[in-house]
């Protein structure tokens, strides 16, 4: 195989490496949903604490 066939080679095998990543980035974008129900169940988590609480605590502590 000469340099020019393994060029050849080697641009075909790239053009397929990368169609076939971005075929399947498509494909996970567009066929990937949440629905409704599962965007009402998740909420954002508040870093809140209740410092009486934490101070109950640390009375038990033995």
């Amino acid at each position: 195989m000469n340099h020019k066939e393994f060029a050849i080679l080697a641009i075909i095998l790239f053009l397929s490496v990368f169609a076939w990543i971005f075929f399947g980035i498509y494909h996970a974008r567009t066929t990937s949903t949440v629905s409704q129900k599962e965007l009402h169940q998740v909420v954002p988590l508040t870093p809140k604490f209740d410092n009486d609480i934490i101070n109950v605590l640390r009375g038990r502590e033995e």
